[in-house]
């Protein structure tokens, strides 16, 4: 029933965080645009880096995913209660252009307003240049996502590309009323590839298999790990600080489990007085393989005799900046593995009106 209705969506708008508690009248509306894109040739700076599991970005407004999943919660409520399913099946539009109670319910799972399960079931991100419908900073109550047509930074974009120096992984720009720094207004960013279908949010593989752990007597499971230290298999070791402990032997993907993106994080944009400041904190993800070291020997052991032996891990390479910056210039956040173009832009209500 969804599929039928994508046409009816509402014009993309912004979720999650409350808008401070600033009268709008006081509001300074600025454009930002952004272009975040990963490094090609980052592989020899990664032992530089700590192993960090992903963060979860909370707290942010996210203009990202009501472009992605649009809300259409008011053109479900319009439509007729389907009726009960008849014996022999008929494609009348009736039958089909109606809703089940159950849909509409915001508990249950089969509700299609609940946007973490629609974006899980992206294999990666729809798009890396965003086209938003615009809006009017005068008559606006609220953040919205500009047309593609405006973004200034498209040729540095399709220079990284035909350089092969780097990947675009999110290029867009929007508006926002700018406030100060205790407002905590942040907006978050993603793209990029979906890992969820393999990683769990705390970086560990999904087992493959849902079988409970075997449980071995103990004279056995003495054999069995003799018999992998006599071979070379197994050798007992004290964790290094930075690598991350082992993952539990059963490691189950739930059914609600939600996207885990290539790139996740938010940009806090916001002014001292009439002095702009841009704080990232932004992650890059990336499987990689990884020696366990769990923390203490009884682990190592259990480990040990555990069929699953995936190595792998979804590393987070973070990128925390703070800078003063000036309107209308072009400024830069470098990393190793990521790279950040910033422009803010004034608009007609972005001088201080009080």
């Amino acid at each position: 029933m969804f599929a039928a209705f994508g046409m009816t969506a509402t014009v993309p708008t912004a979720t999650a965080a409350e808008l401070p508690n600033v009268p709008q009248d006081l509001w300074r509306w600025f454009e930002i645009e952004v272009l975040v894109f990963k490094h090609n040739d980052a592989d020899s700076a990664i032992e530089q880096f700590p192993w960090q599991a992903p963060s979860a970005a909370t707290g942010a407004y996210e203009p990202l995913v009501d472009y992605y999943v649009p809300d259409i919660t008011a053109a479900l409520a319009g439509l007729p209660r389907c009726a009960p399913p008849p014996l022999k099946p008929n494609f009348a539009s009736t039958d089909l252009w109606c809703v089940n109670t159950y849909e509409l319910d915001p508990l249950l799972p089969q509700n299609w307003q609940r946007r973490e399960r629609m974006l899980a079931t992206f294999s990666r991100a729809p798009e890396r240049v965003i086209d938003g419908s615009g809006g009017d900073v005068t008559v606006a109550n609220q953040p919205f996502i500009a047309p593609a047509e405006q973004l200034e930074l498209t040729e540095m974009r399709q220079q990284i590309i035909r350089r092969g120096v780097g990947t675009p992984l999110l290029h867009m720009s929007w508006y926002q009323p700018v406030f100060g720094l205790d407002e905590q207004f942040k907006v978050r960013l993603f793209g990029g590839e979906n890992f969820g279908q393999r990683f769990a949010p705390s970086g560990y593989l999904y087992s493959e298999s849902i079988a409970e752990p075997e449980v071995l007597p103990l004279a056995e499971r003495l054999e069995r790990l003799l018999t992998q230290q006599q071979q070379g298999q197994l050798q007992f070791n004290a964790r290094a600080e930075d690598e991350p402990l082992a993952p539990p032997p059963l490691l189950v993907r739930e059914a609600g489990a939600p996207a885990v993106w290539e790139l996740d994080g938010t940009v806090h944009i916001y002014l001292v007085g009439n002095y702009l400041h841009i704080a990232s904190e932004l992650e890059l993800r990336e499987p990689h393989s990884v020696n366990w070291r769990p923390a203490g020997l009884d682990a190592q052991a259990d480990r040990a005799l555990q069929p699953r032996s995936d190595g792998e891990f979804l590393r987070s390479f973070k990128l925390e900046q703070l800078r003063r910056v000036i309107s209308s210039e072009t400024h830069y956040f470098d990393h190793p593995k990521l790279g950040i173009a910033v422009q803010i832009r004034r608009t007609d209500l972005s001088a201080r009106r009080y």
